[in-house]
């Protein structure tokens, strides 16, 4: 029997893919670290406003959650609409008179 030697060793293998691991767990800590400073940072202020000025800040987020409901019922009155149409032109081909 022939063996085939190699350049590597089974545990440099093994110890280089968990460094590897090692350093993507590192730079995903490090990115979600930066990311909650971020966030904190832009966040702090609109915690300020609500405190400052709460009727306000309550007068735009019902202003947006209207907003938001108005395309809503808009995008589904079009759905409604093209299922209406849809069932009318099903009703008009059962009423056909059959050729066969």
């Amino acid at each position: 029997m022939t063996q085939q030697s190699s350049n590597y060793r089974y545990g440099d293998r093994e110890r280089t893919a968990e460094s590897r691991i090692a350093a993507a767990g590192d730079r995903a800590r490090e990115f979600g670290e930066e990311a909650l400073d971020r966030a904190d940072a832009m966040l702090r202020p609109v915690g300020l406003s609500i405190r400052e000025r709460p009727m306000t800040c309550l007068a735009l987020v019902g202003g947006l959650a209207f907003a938001t409901g108005a395309v809503w019922m808009l995008r589904n009155s079009r759905r409604q609409s093209r299922m209406d149409e849809f069932m009318q032109q099903v009703s008009e081909f059962a009423r056909r008179p059959r050729w066969w």
